[in-house]
């Protein structure tokens, strides 16, 4: 799953301005808190992209979108999960 810098921005903006809407946050540099939200979701994109490429590897030899290929990818895509502690 590839997310663009611009979707990930967008998403970051609309967190940072949750969090000041809702008062779950002070956040007294508006901008280092968006840069902050910014390199998490980059990382989460990346780690979910890795994920996703080692589970569809391991899922080279069956048939997409069949029962067993949507039990097996859900099965590996945790046990990937766990690996990363995520």
């Amino acid at each position: 799953m590839s997310v663009s810098e611009d979707r990930i921005s967008h998403i970051a903006h609309q967190i940072v301005e949750r969090l000041w809407r809702d008062d779950l946050a002070d956040l007294t540099d508006e901008r280092r808190a968006l840069d902050r939200v910014k390199e998490s979701l980059s990382a989460y994109f990346h780690v979910a992209e890795e994920i996703e490429e080692a589970v569809r590897a391991k899922l080279k030899t069956k048939v997409p979108g069949s029962r067993d290929w949507d039990i097996l990818y859900h099965k590996y895509f945790q046990e990937e999960l766990a690996k990363r502690k995520w």
